[in-house]
């Protein structure tokens, strides 16, 4: 079953607010840039509205360079350069970039392993790989989800690559996630696209329960953001590491 424009629509949308939404409860990430990033920067996967929010922040560059599997007409001309490539492929020469970006785009390769080491190579010596990643996010950009992650598998890849962890970052935690999920959660029985799988049924139990759901959920989300203020660090949302390349 192909998704109908007003579904293809709606699903824009929300990632647009996902979007928003993640660039408030995640203002350390922008910190961290503003701090971290100079220099030619290779933004893997962000998207052109991600570089916009990024220098709307204070992060400043020489060069913002990003690389898409396709380009998006919608975001329109808010970076330097947008170029059209693979990310495990990227057939660029090795140590090109003084900065790597890799912001929650992990999830959505089939080689992640392979993925963090080309962006790995395309950094130069001294220069810096910054990787946002999440541990337990809603399935989103259907059927192109394939994985979450956990501290541990960055840590490990950065031992893989030889890198230095210049500094790490557990965003959110089981309270932020409780509130995420049970918003949206709601998004898959809707049909939206990137959200749900095609052709899935529900059966009449379900949609006699679903407005006592949104009802409980309309009361759990607001005391869960109230709460997450207290997270725990090991149940983290997402992940934010920088790693440095040895000269």
């Amino acid at each position: 079953m192909t998704a109908s424009p007003p579904q293809i629509r709606m699903a824009r949308a929300i990632d647009r607010l996902r979007f928003v939404g993640r660039n408030v409860r995640y203002r350390l990430l922008f910190d961290v840039l503003k701090c971290r990033v100079r220099g030619r920067v290779v933004d893997v996967g962000g998207g052109g509205r991600f570089a916009d929010v990024a220098h709307s922040h204070g992060v400043e560059c020489d060069q913002w360079i990003v690389i898409e599997p396709s380009v998006d007409p919608s975001v329109g001309d808010v970076t330097r350069s947008v170029v059209v490539g693979d990310g495990c492929r990227l057939g660029v020469r090795d140590g090109v970039a003084d900065t790597v970006l890799s912001i929650q785009v992990l999830e959505h390769v089939l080689e992640p392993i392979r993925m963090i080491e080309e962006l790995y190579r395309i950094t130069a010596p001294g220069g810096l790989l910054i990787v946002m990643v999440p541990q337990t996010a809603n399935l989103h950009h259907v059927p192109h989800h394939y994985q979450n992650f956990t501290r541990f598998w960055l840590d490990a890849m950065a031992d893989r690559l030889g890198a230095e962890v210049v500094e790490y970052h557990a965003l959110g935690g089981a309270w932020n996630t409780l509130a995420s999920r049970l918003v949206l959660q709601h998004l898959a029985p809707l049909g939206v696209s990137g959200y749900s799988l095609p052709g899935q049924r529900r059966g009449w139990r379900y949609w006699v329960l679903f407005p006592f759901g949104l009802v409980l959920s309309g009361v759990v989300v607001p005391l869960a953001l109230a709460l997450s203020v207290a997270d725990l660090d090991e149940e983290a949302n997402n992940h934010l590491i920088v790693l440095r390349r040895p000269t």
